[in-house]
């Protein structure tokens, strides 16, 4: 029993790591070399400017990503994946094989349709 609670216990910590639908799709990008606000906002498409803001300020705060602002003007700013950001990478990139597959079968997404207020969900 004591394993199962760990094994919980660890998959939240990692969920609360990248708690967003952005922060993964951040995390790609960064790896792949876009690491500027400006590119990162050109190349994430559906993201508004004050999303990426604040998801990349919470990955800063986190320690996933260091932020370098170099004294230049205008100023540029620059994002870096740290050691424990790049340990995350296997992570993305077992979600991103994930969903290649789904949609290689063409699986489509169900709507989720929302429950009406004070309508309790069942729990499982």
């Amino acid at each position: 029993m004591a394993k199962q609670n760990n094994d919980a216990q660890a998959l939240d910590y990692c969920m609360n790591m990248i708690d967003s639908k952005w922060k993964p799709i951040i995390l790609y990008h960064i790896n792949k070399g876009t690491n500027r606000f400006n590119k990162l906002f050109a190349e994430i498409e559906g993201i508004n400017r004050q999303m990426l803001s604040k998801q990349l300020k919470s990955l800063e705060r986190s320690g996933i990503l260091d932020r370098t602002l170099y004294g230049e003007i205008p100023p540029r700013v620059e994002y870096t994946l740290t050691p424990l950001g790049k340990s995350l990478l296997p992570v993305v990139k077992a979600m991103t094989g994930w969903g290649q597959k789904q949609l290689e079968k063409k699986v489509e997404i169900p709507e989720v349709k929302e429950a009406p207020k004070n309508q309790q969900l069942p729990l499982f």
